[in-house]
């Protein structure tokens, strides 16, 4: 039955024959020569879907509806299409779809450079989703999806727990930040041998080393090589990364690991160099750089691109899954007082307040008997009347009709 519903949901997902018609207008009106723009997001997905329906030599490359729609994944029946639209800064911000179920919301946005090419794929983005809370939850802000270079447009997604989403809900951004950058694992080749390496004094008296001694790139970045890597004339390690032009290193760290993936030796000092960072490592003898496998730098840092600052607004109309709410109003097992169960097919909500404890397990039972484990998303106080809010996440969404209980607290309460 859920393969079904799927199925005819992801059919859901294609353009309306409105959004056909303008696009075959705009086909047809055609218009004089000017500065290439971006569909509407309807458009877009008309044409993507006539690309897909006509037989061509050429394939088509993925795109932000391909990204959508693998981002939502089984989520895709619980997707209901936002509209709204606003720019500033020479930013377009556009809804497109947004999943919830009354308690959590996920909303899929884009965000066009109407005005030149500063966005990319690693921009970062502040702000996220305002509104009433159910309770004292979280907003885990915002996340790209997917960049198409040729429409400079991103996919983003803003999500939130704890919202009570049968309330107003906002999409706030006050700044949009492509020169923010995030390497996990850049790897360089240890030094072929402990080598004692010319340095230089900084005007606050740090000692590190001179660039340029041992240069090296790796395979993984060209946002920064290493410059000089060795010991100074006290016996410490050195690395010296050199930055390309316009970035910063930020909160980069760079460290020697072993074979074994262990690490050797610990950051001591990071000081700021002329085009880049000298980092001295503590723990560091000249007999260790035999065990050196690899040099590794990661972390946080900056390009050249300078952030947009700005503030964009858009009022976000969520259509909530379909809930069963089962009454309880009585202390159960561990003396817990449970109001009600609200159950969807991605959470299962419960409102309660005591307890000799600061969690529990929720089951759910579907009708052919299988039991499964739900688990824990959230929980928190501040809900409603003195009431707190647990908040349990199916691993992947759940048919609501097909679940017959849900257990907890020693008690098991069927969804009628």
């Amino acid at each position: 039955m859920f393969q079904n519903d799927y199925r005819r949901e992801i059919d859901g997902l294609r353009p309306s024959p409105a959004a056909v018609e303008r696009l075959n207008r705009l086909l047809e009106e055609g218009a004089p020569a000017r500065r290439p723009r971006r569909l509407g997001r309807r458009a877009a997905a008309a044409l993507a879907l006539c690309a897909a329906l006509c037989v061509t030599a050429v394939a088509a490359g993925p795109t932000l509806w391909d990204a959508l729609e693998a981002r939502l994944g089984p989520y895709a029946p619980f997707a209901a299409e936002v509209e709204g639209e606003t720019s500033g800064q020479g930013l377009r911000l556009e809804l497109v779809k947004a999943v919830s179920d009354g308690y959590t919301a996920r909303v899929y946005y884009t965000l066009t450079d109407e005005t030149g090419d500063r966005l990319n794929g690693h921009t970062q983005v502040s702000g996220g989703l305002k509104g009433a809370r159910a309770a004292m939850g979280r907003s885990t802000g915002n996340q790209v999806v997917s960049y198409d270079s040729e429409s400079r447009t991103l996919l983003l997604e803003a999500s939130a727990k704890g919202l009570d989403t049968s309330q107003a809900v906002t999409l706030e951004l006050t700044c949009v930040d492509p020169g923010e950058r995030y390497i996990r694992d850049a790897r360089f080749q240890p030094p072929a041998e402990a080598r004692a390496l010319d340095t230089d004094t900084t005007g606050e008296g740090a000692v590190v080393l001179s660039p340029g001694q041992t240069p090296q790139t790796s395979p993984d970045t060209a946002d920064f090589t290493i410059s000089s890597m060795g010991f100074d004339g006290q016996g410490r390690f050195h690395i010296r990364l050199a930055m390309a032009g316009g970035f910063d290193a930020g909160w980069l760290l760079a460290v020697p690991y072993d074979a074994a993936g262990e690490q050797i030796g610990s950051t001591l000092e990071q000081t700021a160099v002329d085009g880049g960072m000298d980092y001295t490592i503590g723990g560091v003898a000249p007999d260790d750089v035999a065990d050196m496998a690899s040099i590794r730098v990661y972390g946080a840092y900056r390009g050249p691109e300078a952030a947009i600052e700005g503030e964009w607004s858009l009022p976000v109309e969520l259509e909530p899954a379909e809930q069963r709410v089962i009454p309880v109003g009585r202390t159960l097992e561990g003396g817990f007082y449970v109001e009600r169960i609200e159950v969807s097919g991605m959470n299962i909500a419960v409102y309660y307040r005591g307890g000799d404890k600061s969690w529990f397990v929720v089951w759910a039972t579907d009708k052919n008997g299988v039991r499964t484990g739900v688990p824990m998303g959230m929980m928190s106080e501040g809900a409603e009347d003195g009431l707190n809010l647990g908040l349990w996440s199916f691993e992947t969404p759940a048919a609501l009709d097909e679940l017959a209980s849900v257990t907890l607290l020693g008690e098991t309460f069927p969804l009628e």
